[in-house]
């Protein structure tokens, strides 16, 4: 089974909590774009829970992570609510072509298509990086999938509830590829 070793991952979200007992082993080098004299540290929570999603440490304590031997890249891009400006986020895509992910996350969306910010995903995409976004929590409805999980380059991923079905609140939309507990 592939645990995820030499792969550097990406998270673009509200940071890693930095020193969390299932993540700090796996967390390489870290960035605030937002403020770059604050470290990367989470102030929100969202960011940390998708990094143990993702590389959670097997130490029998807490969560495990589907890659738990991934290096994190944590790039801090929304602020303490969850929010933030595309041209932080556009700042965090070009780090991580600068840190050479191999995969970028990105669980967020924005109903707006900037192209600036399509621009960085097709360069990180041409340079080899696998792009995942969030399809966004604009359900039940069709066309609803959000930027940037709409870009042909991001593989959209929807969310399942317990039944195994899409959760009535996941947005919907030909751009998904993939569905998972959400």
């Amino acid at each position: 089974a592939n645990a995820g070793a030499g792969i550097k991952v990406a998270i673009l979200d509200t940071g890693i909590d930095l020193d969390h007992p299932d993540l700090q082993a796996n967390i390489g080098n870290s960035i605030n774009t937002i403020n770059p004299l604050k470290t990367a540290d989470d102030d929100n929570g969202h960011g940390s829970h998708v990094a143990g999603i993702i590389a959670g440490v097997d130490n029998s304590v807490g969560v495990l992570g589907v890659a738990p031997q991934a290096s994190l890249l944590a790039a801090k891009v929304l602020n303490k609510a969850g929010s933030g400006f595309v041209s932080d986020i556009i700042e965090g895509v070009q780090w991580a072509i600068q840190q050479e992910a191999k995969v970028i996350n990105m669980s967020f969306g924005t109903s707006s298509d900037v192209q600036a910010f399509h621009d960085a995903l097709t360069i990180a995409n041409n340079s080899g990086i696998t792009l995942v976004a969030a399809a966004g929590n604009s359900g039940p409805g069709d066309d609803t999938v959000l930027y940037p999980a709409k870009y042909p380059e991001v593989i959209a991923v929807s969310a399942t509830d317990n039944t195994d079905t899409i959760a009535s609140f996941s947005s919907r939309g030909t751009e998904v590829e993939l569905a998972a507990p959400g």
